[in-house]
């Protein structure tokens, strides 16, 4: 039945020449569609990569950056000296020396993070 359907649809469209005209118009209009749409999305991803960029090298936002993140470790690291003192059996332990040579990158490129967790673990905790 479906066969059949479709194979008189075939012929419709191959005699009508009207129905062949809509029909070409039709997927005329949604190929040339399809590649505006297309371009559009790759246009779009390139602005938003050239913005993105652009903002790496931008001296202005660069600066308000390094404030923001430098005023922010230093209300961090503010916080945590106070705590510190505030509790005693840390600082006998020696495990807020351990953490804070743990918050140095090279720390953590130089040795494994085995040892690392190792070190600031007996550092920390009695076991």
């Amino acid at each position: 039945m479906k066969h059949s359907i479709s194979s008189e649809l075939l012929k419709n469209i191959r005699t009508n020449h009207q129905l062949k005209r809509i029909l070409r118009i039709f997927l005329g209009v949604g190929l040339v569609g399809s590649l505006m749409l297309g371009a559009l999305f790759i246009w779009g991803g390139i602005a938003v990569f050239k913005s993105i960029a652009s903002l790496e090298t931008n001296p202005v936002i660069q600066e308000k950056i390094k404030t923001w993140n430098n005023s922010n470790m230093q209300d961090k690291i503010s916080s945590l000296e106070t705590e510190s003192n505030i509790l005693p059996a840390l600082a006998k332990t020696g495990c807020w020396t351990t953490a804070q040579s743990l918050m140095n990158v090279g720390v953590w490129l130089e040795k494994p993070i085995a040892e690392n967790y190792i070190n600031l673990k007996s550092a920390c905790l009695k076991e």
